[in-house]
């Protein structure tokens, strides 16, 4: 396939042309290269640190989606993503580069606070439109050390999140992953009901509550456990 067949088929899961669906094509082309594609015989789990246009593009090429929980969202406000081959636990981190044609450029900013706003003119519209065009075209065909920042990592594969049996949440009694609810005060309480039994705010010392679900339902991990799970670790969101 070229650039252009996927993106065709990137655009038509997104729903538009954008570059930053054009830089999650290129981040998604080379962790492909590096560690191949997502499957039963080649598992690979990413982390990804944006939860924008390029996070479709990630999803649709790697194979690595939320929703077989193979791409776990982190969003750190970053055009970056972590990819793991969890057979011999090879890893690359791959960065939109400062400065390149990843990023948008002063007069584009100023034009797409217009257009959002509602303030932009027919003549500003045409302009910021053809500006993302361009911006797609320029991102497909360049050289890839041109646009992105690709290093290797030495942390170990996350592991993907496994499914939990369901159990009703003591607050609202809707049915909700035992993964999730909260022992809190003998109640096992799903996320929402939880912060509304703590008033809307958790306790700045929440993570020393000791969540277990030895409660009777017959819960899974606690908590504990499952945050830690979450959060992995990941020391190679650090980088300078």
């Amino acid at each position: 396939m070229t650039y252009i067949e996927d993106y065709a088929q990137v655009t038509a899961f997104h729903g538009h042309k954008c570059p930053g669906s054009a830089v999650g094509l290129r981040i998604a082309h080379v962790a492909i290269s590096h560690l191949g594609r997502h499957g039963a015989d080649n598992e690979i789990v990413t982390v990804g640190e944006t939860d924008a246009c390029a996070v479709d593009s990630v999803q649709v090429l790697t194979g690595c989606t939320v929703g077989n929980r193979h791409m776990i969202l982190q969003d750190n406000g970053k055009v970056a993503f972590t990819f793991w081959r969890v057979s011999d636990g090879a890893g690359l981190r791959v960065t939109a580069k400062p400065g390149s044609e990843a990023f948008r450029g002063d007069e584009a900013w100023t034009l797409a606070h217009k257009v959002e706003g509602g303030t932009a003119t027919d003549e500003e519209r045409a302009r910021f439109a053809q500006g993302q065009a361009g911006r797609v075209q320029r991102i497909l065909a360049a050289p890839v050390d041109e646009i992105l920042l690709i290093e290797p990592v030495a942390d170990d594969a996350p592991t993907a999140k496994k499914s939990q049996p369901h159990a009703p949440c003591d607050g609202c009694d809707e049915p909700t992953s035992t993964a999730l609810l909260h022992d809190h005060r003998g109640r096992m309480l799903c996320p929402p009901c939880h912060l509304a039994a703590h008033g809307g705010v958790l306790p700045p010392d929440h993570a020393g509550h000791g969540h277990g679900h030895g409660h009777g339902h017959g819960h899974g991990p606690s908590h504990q456990d499952q945050h830690a799970q979450n959060h992995h670790g990941h020391g190679h969101l650090q980088h300078n």
